[in-house]
């Protein structure tokens, strides 16, 4: 996406498992940190339509009892690897922002706001490191 976006120059891409591969002189200087984690609660999974199970494997989709097993991580590990006035954007559960933004707010985010996605519906958590 990068190359055929022409950002190729400006884009870094890493692969890793929640930050493990960054070292540390790259913490602290992220702008943005943005994921779709699996964030579906397990009891959920059974109710998730055909056309994203049938594509979707498990894996990229449970989040645990409560949707956030690895969106409690992920917020740790951005609240180091962001500069100040970085930014967190996650797309959530709809029925675990609250406690999505209470984890968010314990890392010590600022500035933490739901943001509806494009059918309306309360989707994605962005929250801003203080600078």
């Amino acid at each position: 996406n990068t190359e055929a976006l022409g950002l190729a120059d400006r884009v870094a891409v890493l692969q890793c498992s929640l930050g493990s591969g960054i070292g540390e002189k790259r913490m602290g200087t992220f702008d943005a940190v943005v994921s779709n984690p699996p964030y579906v609660p397990t009891a959920v999974l059974a109710g998730v339509p055909r056309e994203v199970a049938d594509f979707e494997p498990a894996l990229a989709l449970d989040g645990g009892a409560d949707g956030l097993d690895v969106f409690r991580p992920l917020a740790a590990w951005a609240a180091r690897a962001l500069k100040p006035g970085g930014v967190l954007a996650c797309e959530l559960h709809e029925g675990h922002l609250d406690a999505a933004a209470a984890v968010a707010e314990v890392a010590g985010f600022s500035a933490v706001r739901i943001v509806n996605d494009l059918a309306g519906r309360p989707r994605v958590l962005v929250a801003c490191k203080p600078e």
